[in-house]
């Protein structure tokens, strides 16, 4: 019963934990004064994806690189004009982030800037290098959990998004097509902004033990386009004044899929809108087929 009022405890909540220990450690070992950083740098590196991470640890690393050693300078060469040597640094080290393209890393180095230029002049350049290091501990120790104690994947979750709006279409076919209504495709717009949201999370997730990951992302890409392509096809036949008459080869794809055409309604085109209205109604049938072909094809592991 008391298990019910349990909190789930996700990976990602115990990889943090982990990190954090052993950032905690290893800055302990080396006889840090501020193992604060350590806890830190592991904290912010624990990132949702291999990608994410690496790009907090390079924002981490030269944001206090350049930080540290520009404090370290100015805090000495303007030691009674401590004000004005602060506003001046700043300064400097924002051109000069922008000029190495180290954009990312401006406010980060600017924070630690400022700290360093606060501190006692004799305290500036330790108090920097240790910083550094023990910054560096925690990045390397998170990224390391990171990755090695199973990465992020959210490939099956993006193909059960893309089954889900498979499964959604030929209610929408069936809207248009057969009754002649104008449903809303604002629920199928908004599937596919969920799927393009995740894929690019996928596509940050590789690392050195996701082999295979490039051609997955291709796959998923495909899956994406296809589905696009439906949509498409689906808001064009939305946008027609007439949905003109089925052809009988449409009427018996359209059977395939559990829908049946009124008696009387499948002859061949004559009109304008006839042709138009099956040329989308094809284009959409093909598309669809295929996007349902390549997710049976490509099971999740669990489903194999």
């Amino acid at each position: 019963m008391a298990g019910r009022f349990l909190p789930h405890i996700g990976l990602r909540t115990v990889k943090t934990g982990l990190a954090v220990a052993l950032a905690l450690f290893f800055a302990d070992l080396r006889g840090s004064p501020a193992l604060i950083f350590a806890g830190i740098g592991a904290i912010v590196a624990m990132s949702r994806t291999v990608g994410d991470a690496f790009e907090t640890c390079r924002t981490q690393f030269f944001g206090i690189l350049l930080g540290a050693g520009f404090g370290a300078v100015f805090v000495n060469l303007f030691e009674g004009f401590r004000y004005i040597g602060t506003g001046l640094g700043l300064i400097a080290l924002i051109l000069l982030c922008v000029q190495l393209k180290l954009q990312f890393a401006v406010p980060l180095a600017c924070i630690v800037f400022v700290s360093i230029c606060l501190s006692p002049a004799d305290e500036a350049f330790l108090y920097g290098v240790n910083r550094l290091l023990d910054t560096s501990i925690g990045l390397a120790t998170a990224l390391v959990v990171n990755v090695t104690i199973k990465p992020y994947n959210n490939r099956a979750r993006i193909m059960n998004l893309l089954t889900h709006f498979q499964q959604s279409v030929p209610a929408y076919v069936e809207e248009r097509v057969l009754h002649g209504r104008y449903p809303d495709l604002t629920p199928l717009h908004a599937q596919l902004d969920r799927i393009a949201s995740e894929l690019a999370t996928f596509e940050k997730q590789r690392g050195p033990r996701q082999s295979g990951h490039a051609g997955q992302a291709v796959f998923l890409r495909g899956c994406e386009q296809l589905a696009h392509a439906v949509l498409q096809e689906l808001s064009a036949l939305c946008a027609m004044d007439e949905r003109g008459r089925l052809s009988p080869e449409n009427a018996g794809r359209l059977a395939v899929l559990g829908l049946s055409a009124p008696e009387g309604m499948a002859a061949p085109p004559r009109s304008a809108a006839d042709i138009v209205g099956n040329y989308h109604l094809d284009n959409l049938l093909r598309a669809y087929q295929y996007l349902a072909e390549f997710s049976s094809a490509e099971q999740t592991p669990k489903e194999k």
